[in-house]
């Protein structure tokens, strides 16, 4: 028996994220579903009523967010127009009008002129961004509170990049490859020089939540910042340009 849902999902694929539609499981081989991190972010901005999402992919996160009581909007970014026409299409299936997807190459992107937020939800993305402290330096006049998952260096690998910050170049894949930046190389900052780069940026707060040293793919960081509730413990860098 044809399958008409599951012909127009393979028209679109390949995909990365699984989507469970009317009782079956359609895309991609990793589901978005009970990931942990969605969790943590709701456990640090409990009720956040508009969320910035920084690298949405297919929009597997984006939907999840949005369907947490009390969210009203999530405005979700991302740099490919193919991964926006998947999102957009689950979107449709899901009905779900409380997201709003752009796209924007967050390498450059101007994030103020989307408006002001309660959080930004940043999972997965600046370790594939060659400048990533550009970015941090706009969030806080975005919203007060952040959320990142992310790759770092590790100090034993770790050099001068400049600006006083320490880290290592990784090699991206580029444009046509799904899961890379849209640049060929991007900037992996030290755990510390991320922290600097997030207090000098405002946030006078910051929570590591997981340092997880062992991953597979080097070391991440599950961290949360804001910019108030108390000082961090960072001292505060020069804003890097």
């Amino acid at each position: 028996m044809n399958n008409p849902l599951k012909e127009q999902f393979a028209k679109l694929g390949p995909w990365i994220f699984q989507f469970r539609i009317d009782g079956a499981d359609y895309g991609g081989g990793i589901s978005a579903v009970g990931d942990l991190r969605v969790e943590q972010f709701f456990r640090f901005v409990p009720e956040p009523a508009t969320i910035l999402e920084l690298g949405s992919l297919e929009g597997a996160h984006s939907f999840i967010l949005a369907q947490h009581p009390g969210v009203k909007r999530v405005v979700a970014l991302e740099g490919r127009e193919a991964n926006l026409r998947k999102a957009r299409f689950v979107q449709g299936l899901l009905q779900a009008g409380n997201v709003e997807f752009a796209q924007t190459d967050l390498e450059h992107a101007e994030l103020a002129s989307f408006g002001k937020f309660d959080a930004v939800f940043c999972c997965g993305l600046l370790y594939h961004l060659p400048k990533p402290w550009k970015l941090i330096d706009q969030l806080p006049a975005v919203a007060p509170s952040l959320f990142i998952w992310t790759q770092y260096a590790a100090e034993t690998e770790a050099h001068d990049v400049g600006h006083g910050l320490r880290g290592k170049i990784h090699g991206e894949g580029g444009p046509n490859e799904p899961l890379s930046g849209l640049s060929p190389t991007a900037t992996w900052l030290t755990l510390d020089s991320l922290r600097r780069v997030l207090a000098a940026s405002g946030y006078r707060k910051i929570e590591i939540i997981r340092d997880d040293v062992s991953h597979p793919n080097g070391p991440a960081v599950t961290l949360a910042a804001a910019t108030s509730g108390g000082a961090s413990d960072v001292s505060a860098a020069s804003p890097v340009e």
